[in-house]
């Protein structure tokens, strides 16, 4: 993993769930255990932050940090100012945007991101969705692969009911880049169904192609409190 660096985004406002970052999964904020989860299987982990509390709380536990523009509109906008700051001091060729809710981030899930980027500039993960209902959730990221695992298309909305978990896959935020290629990316201006839509990966999926690993797990991420006290029931056993 010497030539593969991971990086957290975190900020704090988020209109679902604010302060989200610093909500506890046992006795540590969540952006503490996500770092510790992703530390322990590669050391060349950096969170990408943009608020003056999270410098504060990086700088007293010793947590590898990069201040960035607190107006970027993605992530992997926040990501690629990281990348700039960092290329000189860091030599790594692969870059992983693990996002800062999701705590049962494994290092398999890593491994194929990167096994991925053997022959695609860009790669992401998918998993089989539970059942229908969860699956015409607006909330829960469409992808339509090929027979090659290539992505096709993101969505909110489903349109065949006929192809879930069989083309049709959850979508999980988790993405893997060729360095020179994420740069390339942030520097494209938003398409008009990114912006209408909320999903940065289609930016680049009317250019290039992006690789989906299909995995059988879902990474249970964290959008409201009710999943915070999922999450801390399935890992405390509380």
């Amino acid at each position: 993993m010497n030539d593969t660096l991971v990086i957290i985004p975190i900020r704090l406002k988020a209109s679902r769930f604010p302060n989200k970052p610093f909500a506890k999964i046992g006795e540590l904020p969540m952006l503490h255990h996500v770092y510790n989860r992703v530390i322990d299987f590669t050391e060349n982990v950096i969170l990408a932050i943009c608020d003056q509390e999270v410098k504060d709380y990086c700088e007293k536990m010793d947590l590898k940090h990069v201040m960035t523009d607190p107006n970027h509109p993605s992530g992997s906008d926040r990501i690629g100012e990281a990348l700039k700051k960092l290329e000189d001091t860091i030599n790594f060729k692969y870059v992983i945007n693990v996002q800062g809710d999701m705590p049962f981030i494994k290092d398999n899930h890593i491994n194929v991101l990167k096994e991925r980027l053997l022959k695609f500039q860009m790669s992401t993960l998918a998993c089989p969705f539970v059942n229908l209902n969860e699956a015409y959730n607006s909330s829960k990221v469409k992808v339509l692969i090929d027979e090659n695992n290539c992505a096709l298309d993101f969505s909110r909305t489903l349109d065949d009911k006929q192809k879930v978990n069989k083309n049709i896959f959850h979508h999980i935020g988790i993405y893997g880049y060729h360095k020179d290629f994420l740069s390339n990316f942030i520097s494209l201006s938003p398409t008009q169904r990114e912006l209408s839509e909320k999903l940065e990966q289609l930016r680049v999926i009317e250019t290039d192609k992006i690789g989906i690993s299909v995995i059988k797990e879902e990474i249970l991420g964290v959008d409201t409190q009710e999943d915070l006290d999922r999450v801390n029931r399935l890992i405390y056993k509380k």
